[in-house]
């Protein structure tokens, strides 16, 4: 096969002779490289494309890069966190602060000054704000816990004054022995209803029907419960306080020493046993064996 070949500007032309032996290798050599070729083409359109291509290319090394995002969305985690966190410690520190507001009220204890409620009752920062960070939240946090601390030692003083007053409610003679009745013998000097003679009646008579039932003033333990002559029946009931309630006179008793009672519990029923001039209750109150005017401690509103 002859080629031609011919120059610009030159009018002549040169013939070149290619047998078919050139023309095979040529043709191997060609197909030969375009596979190195596209390679080549292709390797350089990925890198110029991949992420962190352009950062590479500016200084900053693709590793490093998504480092710190991965700490980035690591840190935002932790924040998020922390702020429920202290969203829920202030919603608990706001309820402490009304529980505890309530049980002072209760005990009639002084409130706490404003001041100390101001932290926790105050309105939460939301968690855009440029100032939360994670060291920022933890000592928000910390400062709750130790709030805490302090309302629970609050919490616990006010617990103890609170069942204090308890005992002594339950403990302190109040209220009306028998259902009904009226007191037909004061505390106090007068005759004796035997003799005649002047004496001294060391409790009230309460005139009641047979059979009425006749509960605790106070609750207590009893330490007597049996016969005494000119009392008859009679129950004892210790509160605790170097304060006994006697019940005399009774038609039958329910309960025995060493029993503890509750306020207003049933120990007997209204008699007339012993020395007595007609059914009705003797109630008195000795306080460390003396004995003391019951009436501070009948309730009238109590009779019915």
């Amino acid at each position: 096969m002859n080629v031609i070949i011919l120059r610009e500007g030159d009018a002549r032309s040169r013939p070149v002779n290619v047998n078919l032996r050139t023309m095979v290798a040529g043709a191997l050599i060609l197909f030969g490289l375009l596979p190195l070729t596209l390679g080549a083409l292709a390797f350089w359109l990925v890198a110029a494309h991949a992420p962190g291509a352009r950062a590479a290319g500016a200084g900053v090394p693709a590793a490093a890069l998504g480092q710190a995002r991965r700490l980035a969305r690591i840190s935002h985690t932790d924040l998020s966190r922390l702020a429920a966190r202290v969203g829920r410690l202030r919603a608990r520190a706001s309820r402490l602060d009304a529980l505890s507001a309530r049980l002072g009220a209760l005990a009639r204890l002084p409130g706490r000054p404003v001041a100390m409620r101001a932290f926790t009752t105050a309105p939460a920062v939301p968690i855009s704000d440029a100032g939360w960070t994670v060291a920022g939240l933890k000592a928000v946090a910390q400062r709750l816990k130790a709030d805490f601390t302090r309302r629970s030692a609050e919490m616990t003083v006010l617990a103890s004054v609170l069942a204090a007053r308890r005992v002594m409610a339950l403990t302190t003679p109040g209220g009306w022995p028998v259902r009904g009745g009226w007191i037909s013998s004061p505390f106090g000097p007068r005759p004796d209803p035997f003799t005649g003679r002047p004496g001294f009646h060391p409790g009230v008579d309460i005139a009641a029907p047979i059979g009425t039932p006749v509960r605790a003033m106070a609750a207590g333990i009893v330490i007597f419960a049996g016969g005494d002559g000119g009392f008859g029946r009679l129950v004892k009931v210790e509160d605790g306080h170097g304060e006994v309630t006697m019940y005399a006179h009774l038609s039958a008793r329910y309960v025995h020493v060493g029993q503890v009672v509750s306020k207003h519990e049933l120990l007997g029923r209204v008699g007339d046993t012993g020395y007595s001039t007609g059914p009705h209750l003797h109630f008195e109150v000795m306080l460390h064996g003396v004995p003391i005017n019951p009436i501070g401690f009948l309730r009238l509103a109590d009779r019915h």
